[in-house]
């Protein structure tokens, strides 16, 4: 969101990325983005070389801004300003740490709690709202919808893996959100209950009519146990493919008749490459905050009446497949 906004806004401008190595691989999604750096921001306590070695890398780069979503306290303010960037803008802690550090930066925002990511959708809102805003000659300009690019070479690793699935461009659903203790199931930080077991996503996708469900399983060694329970639901062998970063999943919603999926990555890369889809949240208001406009963007929000996620309705799921149906008869 807000690296579009800068692009959008300043046309031409070179954006470089600092990101933990998991966060890296987003932005392969992203074409406006120069370089991307693995660079741990929350680790409290780095390396003293490495850190040495980033600061010194970004000085000698030469910056105009510097946009940090993390929240500062001293000691990240101290990290920004020693890059020498003219602009130096980021959030601070809604509390005493953030003692010192607006000294040290152009531009501050407080937020509403200390986890960003419970926002939702619009987290970033406040530093959204700063960027977009009319200055001397140049109108405002509004936050861009999500849109994501694929390159040709994520395609056919993707095409790949779908052939030794089993499934066809166009003829399956992709199901994301398994219950897993991988780092790459890409579940919501600020939406700690969004992952389901095997055993509710089974009794969901044997009433998918018409198409596929594809199996997306963030490790190895989900794939047997994601065996053993649908063919004892259906009888039969399901398809499965084990995808582990955004653009190649990305690339696999590309090619699906769409998603059914919990608060994951996939939710929201459905939305960008505007493929129908079905959202399940432990509430309502989950669903609001991360899936905003949700009827816009083709998006079904099935949300627990319980606040748990795996209390989900079934049927209600069930019925919500309906979507899919008009979206087939629209092709």
């Amino acid at each position: 969101m807000i690296k579009v906004i800068v692009c959008v806004r300043y046309p031409g401008v070179q954006v470089d990325v600092l990101a933990a190595d998991r966060g890296k691989q987003t932005y392969e999604l992203n074409k406006n983005v120069r370089w991307a750096n693995v660079y741990d921001p929350d680790d409290e306590w780095p390396e003293p070389a490495e850190y040495t070695d980033m600061v010194g890398l970004l000085k000698n780069r030469y910056y105009d801004m510097v946009l940090s979503t993390k929240l500062a306290g001293l000691g990240h303010a101290a990290f920004l300003f020693m890059t020498t960037a003219r602009d130096r803008v980021s959030y601070i802690y809604p509390n005493v740490n953030a003692a010192g550090a607006g000294l040290l930066l152009s531009q501050t925002f407080t937020p509403d709690s200390m986890n960003l990511s419970e926002g939702g959708y619009n987290m970033y809102h406040q530093m959204a709202d700063w960027l977009g805003r009319p200055f001397r000659s140049v109108p405002r300009h509004p936050v861009p919808p999500l849109r994501v690019s694929i390159s040709r070479k994520l395609k056919e690793v993707v095409a790949g893996k779908c052939m030794n699935a089993g499934v066809e461009k166009g003829k399956y659903i992709v199901i994301h959100g398994i219950e897993s203790d991988s780092k790459a199931s890409m579940q919501s930080r600020g939406d700690t209950d969004s992952l389901l077991p095997i055993e509710v996503w089974a009794q969901i996708a044997k009433d998918i009519r018409g198409f596929k469900p594809l199996f997306v399983i963030p490790h190895e060694k989900e794939r047997e146990n994601v065996e053993e329970v649908f063919e004892d639901l259906t009888g039969e062998d399901p398809n499965i493919v084990f995808i582990t970063t955004p653009g190649q999943l990305a690339a696999l919603i590309n090619d699906s008749a769409g998603v059914i999926a919990t608060n994951t990555a996939a939710i929201q890369l459905a939305n960008a490459r505007e493929k129908p889809s079905i959202g399940l949240f432990c509430s309502e208001q989950k669903g609001k905050l991360f899936i905003p406009n949700a009827e816009e963007k083709n998006c079904a929000i099935v949300s627990s009446k319980t606040g748990k996620l795996k209390d989900i309705d079934v049927d209600a799921v069930k019925q919500a497949m309906q979507i899919f149906d008009v979206s087939l008869a629209l092709v």
